[in-house]
């Protein structure tokens, strides 16, 4: 009698270290961010309190286009100030990609691949994954990533969400994080798929009433399954 395999959909999510490691980083970014808004305002000296920022603004403003009757910036007000204003505006990326990755989590199965986050979720069937690749291999922190032929980013709802994960990581890439749980489990299962995927599909039973060999997403967790006690014979 044929046998199928079934392999059930399972989730990967970031192991505790991973959790441990991506707070520090989002403690130690908020540091930075409320340090370079606080080195920005004695810099360009913008008062706080209500009834001196709108002033503090004008006179800014009128410095920096340089109104007759006010002091141009100069070189030590100028070059700090820039690079504080460089990092109040990027670090505030840089902790959505770290909140992303603390609410990451990846279903795989025999359909495809579901990353879901923080108001994203994404699905990609496996004939739309075209790659799994490494991003740098002489990091010591392993990072990896889904190469993808189909953009699906318009899936997702909140387009502020949309415009950061777009900034992070692009149109056609999918992040796997070097904290996840059993990642070289999910590695091994999303090349076991891609693997099965690539595979074409028998047209006809074979010859002497045996049937064909299982491919495709059939195949997959043949390949794939690395004994999680998931998988189910069927008769």
């Amino acid at each position: 009698m044929e046998q199928q395999v079934v392999t059930a959909e399972k989730t990967y999510r970031l192991s505790r270290a991973g959790r441990r490691v991506a707070y520090l980083l989002l403690v130690g970014s908020i540091l930075i961010w409320g340090f370079a808004l606080w080195t920005l305002k004695n810099t360009l000296k913008i008062g706080l309190r209500p009834q001196n920022i709108l002033p503090s603004l004008k006179l800014l403003a009128k410095r920096i286009l340089g109104y007759q009757g006010t002091q141009p910036l100069t070189a030590e007000e100028a070059i700090p100030a820039i690079i504080m204003l460089v990092l109040a505006i990027v670090i505030p990326l840089l902790v959505w990609n770290i909140i992303e990755e603390l609410r990451s989590s990846y279903s795989v199965g025999p359909a495809g691949i579901t990353f879901r986050s923080w108001g994203i979720r994404l699905e990609y069937p496996w004939t739309e994954v075209a790659a799994v690749r490494q991003v740098d291999e002489e990091s010591e922190d392993p990072l990896d990533e889904l190469v993808v032929r189909t953009s699906r980013l318009s899936t997702i709802r909140g387009g502020l969400a949309r415009f950061l994960h777009w900034q992070a990581y692009g149109r056609h890439k999918l992040p796997l994080y070097s904290g996840l749980e059993e990642r070289d489990e999910l590695l091994a299962r999303i090349r076991g798929y891609l693997a099965a995927a690539e595979t074409p599909s028998a047209a006809a039973p074979a010859s002497g009433g045996e049937s064909a060999p299982a491919t495709g997403a059939d195949a997959a967790p043949a390949i794939a399954a690395t004994g999680e006690g998931q998988d189910a014979v069927q008769g």
